[in-house]
Order: structure tokens, then C-alpha cells, then sequence
């Protein structure tokens, strides 16, 4: 190798240790930055001839671990959901406060059946009978309260979501520009890491906000998808449509039908198609998960937890058992029951069995007074082990007759012998059928000579007896929200004791308010599993006080467990982001490691050529 080549082999190498040097005082000044990668410069052996010429450094390049960076981002949208769930339910929490709490569902409850209680030692105290009102209406009060809190949660959550995919959109385009110019230099000939560090910002936040995979396309650009599959970015990005809603009420719930739909929904466009993204399953995790999670499911669980609480509140206190009177016809017998009083929603309990099999059935006959709402599902009661049928009540007896009479076998029939009366009877000398029993559970709407329950509460303020009609939507949905206490017993308590005209209740005498305490704080019922309380084989069952009691300490669990899996989850990530940060991070120690070693290949190169130089002056000093 000649003087001059020697010379350009110093050269190059003066170079490309320069570049070195460069790139590490950029790391070491970037060791902060959010994002910023360790860059390492590439080198490589220029050869011509046969021999190596000198060292030539490419563009700078990115040491990123890309499985563990996946890994990293599915973790953030695991966190980035938990974290959004547990703010929300610790608010949840807040306002349902311990079991033990004056302010509480159940502490306030408890302060009911304490002035009950006081009401059964002194029934004639005007004043006594006085708190037992103000107890009741603050706990309508305070039902209400919790109803228009949850709602208002639900509407954050609502508006949270706008906000999320306003972030995913500017991401999304942010990706898609920067995949742009990276296809751009895929020449090599200008680094493109500095391109994708930034790339890789944008991605990772997105990460936070909902769960994604990405795809590594030829040209270096980044294709982004849902975890579903649906394609989000890649050199153009996909604009997320979210039509939110400025109020939600409990009957605001999200459905895969746009016309019962009342909550706002993401949807893109796919193939030239509007494809909602959230029936499509597009938001398992993030940030955008977690909201959706709350407003569908979780808060609207909670809502139906103070509904089934404010339904059995107001049924303990109203309901009556009405009992079958034993009834025969020739060889057949049953029972008769009476249904004067009976209201859209009430039951009627059939207990049968035919031979063969043998095998006790019960059936409840659930009125309804409009036809449009029936068939009903088996679920409407919190009973696992009966059959729903629905009857419409509102038309004549004849028919009422004939609707139950199709939900029997032939061994069991129904018919009227006056027209509140409706009679089961087995087949008599057939003897292949007995009916074993026939009750009822209606809700008077008289407040006296009616029994000893009273409707404390209604529906509204339009004073509508609650009967959990089944009609519609659903008396009970959003019945928390609506409780309150009946105006008739407000604007007189002596209904507080009176319960019958004739003979007329003596002013001392304690019946009713016996019966009242008993329902609120003794008589046990099933509550539905829709509730999130207790299963669908296996309802909770409880009294009144103790259901309230119970849905209080739901929801401290409901934080606990959340709050539990955010840790274990942040421990996986914590763990990720520093193993992520060991790999791809700049080490200041190690840069200035490196900083040394390219400082004496620079001087070493240096000597070179100084050497050369010399060489030059000592052959001109020979020359002359």
C-alpha cells in the first residue's frame, strides 16, 4: 500500500471515529429524553482491488429488542386499563362508604329499622311515627343520590372516551407521517433511528390507550392494528369515529343495535364499510377499555345492584302473600286463588306433578299488561329452579284462562269460578296428577284493609305503586334513581299504624309496625344474580338490611381485587421497562467507556498521517 493510500485509509478512519464521537456526546446528551434510544454507528471495511482501502460508518441504527418491546406495550395496555378502572371504582367506593357508616345505604337503612323499632315501643307518639318518615325519605333520598353519582360516572366515562380517541387520531397520524419518511430513506444513505424512536413514542403511548399488535413491513414503515385485527396506520392512518353522548341515564346502554343504542360508539371505515369497532371486540385493554368497561358493564352492574336494593326496599314493605284455598270439582282437587289484587309484575306460583316422571315442577305466572313484552326470559326471577310464563292480564278472564291453560299439560287445568278467581286442579280420576300447592305475592295499592305491609315507597313522583312490572323497559330499571317515599303516608303517618277501617286499628296498637321491622330487617328473599350478587344457581338471599349491607362490601372488594391486579401487573411492566431500558437505554458509564477508545483510534489515525507527513518531508530532504 502506497504513501497515498495510507494516507485516505487515516482518513476514512479520522472519519468515521469522528462520526463515533459525535454519536455518543448524542447519546449521552439524550440519556434522559423520553424515547431516545442508544444509536451505535455500523462500520464498514471499503474494499477495492482485492484489498481494503480504508473503514466507511453507515447511517446510524437503533439495538431494539422487538419481541420484549410487544411484550412492553401489552402491559401498558393491561396497566392502562387497570389504572382507569381503579380510579373510578375507589370513587365508587367513596360514595358507598363502610357497612358501619351513618352516611352509608346500610347505615341509613339501619337508622330506618332503629325508628321502626322505636315506632313498635310507642306507636301513638306523633312524633315517633315523625322520624320513621324523615329515615324513609332519606333513604329514598339517598338511592336517588347514588343513582345520579353512578350516571354521572358512566357520563365521565363517556366523555373520557372522546377524549381517548381525539389522542388515538393524532397518534395514529403521527405514526402514519413518520412511516412515510422512513420509506423515504430506505436507501440508507440517511439514518432513519432518530425517525423511529419517534415512531415508537407515538406507538407506545397509543399502547396505553388501547391494545395493538404491529407488523414490520420491507420499506421499514410500521403497519398498527387492533388486537382484533383491524388495521389502524400504516403509511395513512384510519380515523376512529366516537358518536358521544352529553347525557346517560340508567337506561343508556350500549347495544350492537344503532336503534336501541343510547351511549355513544368507536367505529372506522373498512373496505368502504362503518364497522363499529367496540362490537367487533377492538378494546379488550387501555385505556379506552377500561371506560367501556365501566360504562357497559361495571357501573351499569352497580346500578342494577341499588335497583334490585330499592325493588326489594320498596316489595318487603308492600308485598302480600296471598295463599290458595284447597278447591275440588267432582274426583279433581287444587286450590283457588284470589287476584283482585294483582298488578303488572306480580306472581302467581304453580306447584305441580305429573306421573310419570314424578318430578315436582314449578312454574310462576308473571302478569303483564302489555303483550308486546312477553315471552319472558326464565331469568326474571331470582328463583333458578321455576318457569316463567308471562300472562297478559289486561284482557278478559276467559283469556287469561286460556293463555295459562297453554303453559300446563293436560293433567293440570285452569278455569274460573268468578271472575277474580282462578282454579288448578289435577286430573282427578285419572290420578296421574296432583297440585300441590297455589300461592300469590301481589302489591295492594290500598294503604289500609289490605293486610299490614304498607307501600312506603312508589315509583315517581306521580305516586305509582312499585309491582316490578316487567312492561317495557322494566319497572326496575333505574327504580333507585326514581324511589321515593309514597305522599299518602308523608302527609299522614297514622298509616304508619292504621292498617284497617273496620274494625278501626286502636291508635297504641303495634301490628304493623311488628310486620314493618320484620320485612326490612328479618324476612329473607332472593335478590337476582344480575345484580353481580350472589349466582344464577345460587341467588343471594337475605333480608332487606342484610342485602344493603352486602352491596356495600361489593364494592370495597371490587376495589381491592382491581387494585391487586394492578399491582401484579405494574410489577411485570416495572420489570419489562427496565429490562427494555438496560437493552435499548444509554448507559452514561459505558458511552464514556467507548468515548475513550474512539478518542485513541482518532489520535491513533492522526499518528498516522503525522507519520506519513514526515515520511514526505524526510524523502523531499533526500530528494534535493
Amino acid at each position: 500500500m502506497g504513501l497515498y493510500s495510507s494516507i485516505s485509509v487515516a482518513l476514512s478512519g479520522i472519519r468515521t471515529t469522528q462520526a463515533g464521537i459525535d454519536l455518543v456526546s448524542r447519546n449521552v446528551a439524550n440519556a434522559s429524553t423520553p424515547g431516545y434510544t442508544r444509536k451505535v454507528l455500523p462500520q464498514q471495511n471499503v474494499v477495492a482491488g482485492g484489498q481494503g482501502i480504508g473503514v466507511r460508518s453507515e447511517g446510524a441504527v437503533r439495538q431494539v429488542d422487538l419481541f420484549l418491546q410487544q411484550q412492553l406495550r401489552t402491559q401498558n395496555a393491561q396497566a392502562g386499563s387497570l389504572e382507569v378502572l381503579s380510579s373510578f371504582l375507589q370513587r365508587v367506593d367513596n360514595l358507598f362508604g363502610r357497612p358501619e357508616d351513618e352516611t352509608s345505604i346500610a347505615g341509613v337503612l339501619e337508622a330506618l329499622g332503629d325508628s321502626l323499632q322505636d315506632l313498635t315501643t310507642d306507636p301513638a307518639n306523633s312524633a315517633v311515627r315523625q322520624s320513621v318518615i324523615n329515615q324513609a325519605s332519606r333513604s329514598a333520598e339517598l338511592l336517588n343520590y347514588l343513582t345520579n353519582q353512578v350516571q354521572g360516572l358512566r357520563l365521565d366515562a363517556e366523555n373520557n372516551i372522546a377524549t381517548a380517541v381525539d389522542d388515538v387520531n393524532a397518534l395514529l397520524q403521527n405514526i402514519a407521517t413518520v412511516n412515510v419518511q422512513i420509506s423515504q430513506r430506505q436507501d440508507g444513505s440517511i439514518s432513519t433511528a432518530d425517525l423511529e424512536d419517534q415512531r415508537d413514542l407515538a406507538i407506545d403511548k397509543l399502547s396505553k390507550l388501547l391494545d395493538i399488535r404491529v407488523v414490520e413491513q420491507n420499506d421499514g414503515s410500521l403497519s398498527v392494528f387492533t388486537s382484533s385485527g383491524f388495521l389502524l396506520a400504516d403509511k395513512t392512518a384510519q380515523v376512529l369515529n366516537f358518536d358521544e353522548r352529553t347525557s346517560i341515564a340508567a337506561n343508556s346502554q350500549y347495544s350492537t343495535d344503532p336503534a336501541q343504542r343510547n351511549v355513544g360508539t368507536i367505529s372506522i371505515t373498512s373496505g368502504g364499510v362503518e364497522v363499529d369497532l367496540i362490537q367487533a371486540g377492538a378494546f379488550q385493554g387501555g385505556e379506552i377499555g377500561g371506560y367501556l368497561k365501566l360504562r357497559d358493564d361495571i357501573l351499569v352492574e352497580t346500578q342494577a345492584q341499588l335497583d334490585e336494593l330499592a325493588s326489594g326496599l320498596a316489595l318487603a314493605f308492600s308485598e302480600e302473600q296471598v295463599n290458595g284455598v284447597a278447591a275440588t270439582a267432582g274426583p279433581a282437587s287444587g286450590f283457588d286463588i284470589d287476584i283482585a289484587n294483582v298488578q303488572p309484575g306480580n306472581e302467581i306460583h304453580l306447584n305441580y306433578t305429573v306421573t310419570p316422571p314424578g318430578t315436582p315442577v314449578n312454574i310462576t305466572f308473571i302478569a303483564v299488561d302489555d303483550p308486546a313484552s312477553l315471552p319472558l326470559a326464565n331469568t326474571v326471577t331470582a328463583n333458578p329452579n321455576d318457569q316463567v310464563v308471562g300472562i297478559n292480564f289486561n284482557q278478559p278472564i276467559g283469556d287469561i284462562i286460556t293463555d295459562i291453560n297453554a303453559a300446563l299439560p293436560a293433567e293440570v287445568v285452569a278455569s274460573t269460578p268468578g271472575a277474580n278467581t282462578i282454579r288448578f286442579l289435577d286430573d282427578g280420576a285419572g290420578a296421574t296428577s296432583d297440585v300441590n300447592g297455589v300461592s300469590a305475592v301481589v302489591t295492594p295499592a290500598a294503604l289500609q284493609d289490605a293486610g299490614t305491609g304498607l307501600a312506603l315507597f312508589v315509583d315517581g313522583a306521580t305516586n305509582k305503586i312499585y309491582s316490578n312490572s316487567q312492561d317495557g323497559q322494566t319497572q326496575k330499571l333505574g327504580f333507585a334513581g326514581r324511589i321515593q317515599l309514597n305522599d299518602a303516608v308523608r302527609n299522614d303517618n297514622t298509616l304508619l299504624v292504621n292498617y284497617q277501617t273496620s274494625p278501626a286499628t286502636a291508635s297504641g296498637d303495634n301490628t304493623r309496625p311488628l310486620d314493618l321491622i320484620r320485612r326490612l330487617k328479618e324476612n329473607q328473599r332472593e335478590y337476582h344474580p344480575d345484580s353481580g350478587i350472589g349466582g344464577a344457581g345460587s341467588p343471594f338471599s337475605g333480608s332487606v338490611d342484610a342485602f344493603a349491607r352486602r352491596l356495600v362490601t361489593f364494592q370495597t372488594g371490587q376495589v381491592a381485587e382491581v387494585k391487586r391486579d394492578l399491582e401484579s401487573v405494574s410489577l411485570v411492566k416495572n420489570a419489562l421497562e427496565e429490562k427494555f431500558a438496560d437493552g435499548t437505554g444509554v448507559n452514561v458509564d459505558e458511552e464514556m467507556a467507548n468515548l475513550l477508545v474512539l478518542q485513541n483510534a482518532f489520535a491513533a489515525n492522526a499518528r498516522v498521517i503525522t507519520a506519513i507527513q514526515e515520511m514526505f518531508q524526510t524523502l523531499l530532504t533526500i530528494g534535493r
